[in-house]
């Protein structure tokens, strides 16, 4: 389960970094409205699903844009100001634009993906789903994926707002429109036993 680290809210980016120096061990965290959150070690299902949807994306990317995916290594910040309060890791990204090799961080994600589970599932669909919809203006999708049933909510970004679309059974495609590519929930569900019924 994710727990938060005990420092006085709200927690800026820079007092962040501080405290990832003095981290030792393998502990992974993101900055969640100020608050620091441990990210728990992920699930046999949720690095499955991450590797299936990281895997099929990559081949995917248009060259001439620069794009690149990333799998939950990277953190997205609205910008390099440190007085954020803001820096989650997506299980998956996809980004666009120069890369900067010493950066721990991109600013232009074009989707983004996050797998659900029930540790993760109030940050992920509260403070982390409000900050994706309103703080990056490059953002086009954002996909949440549940481990524990075949169910993918995917937001995409329209003229007019954000429209919803959920998909619940194998043979229907999640279309990452800013791709042109699609793939079944059989292929994101790939390898992972749901359960029946």
């Amino acid at each position: 389960m994710s727990h938060a680290v005990a420092l006085p809210p709200p927690v800026t980016i820079a007092a962040f970094d501080a405290f990832l120096e003095g981290e030792r061990d393998d502990s992974r965290w993101e900055l969640i409205d100020g608050e620091i959150v441990a990210m728990t070690n992920p699930s046999l299902d949720h690095a499955e699903i991450v590797a299936n949807i990281a895997s099929a994306l990559r081949p995917v990317m248009p060259a001439d844009r620069r794009c690149r995916v990333t799998a939950g290594d990277v953190r997205v910040q609205m910008s390099d100001d440190l007085r954020g309060i803001y820096a989650p890791r997506p299980d998956v990204m996809v980004w666009c634009g120069p890369k900067e090799g010493s950066r721990n961080f991109v600013t232009t994600p074009q989707i983004i993906v996050e797998v659900l589970s029930q540790s993760n599932m109030d940050h992920d669909r509260g403070a982390k789903l409000r900050l994706y919809k309103t703080g990056f203006p490059t953002l086009r999708q954002i996909v949440l994926v549940y481990q524990d049933q075949m169910r993918v909510e995917c937001c995409e970004r329209t003229d007019i707002g954000w429209e919803l679309l959920t998909l619940t059974r194998p043979e229907q495609t999640l279309m990452f429109t800013a791709l042109v590519f699609g793939m079944t929930l059989a292929e994101v569900y790939a390898g992972v036993a749901l359960p029946s019924g």
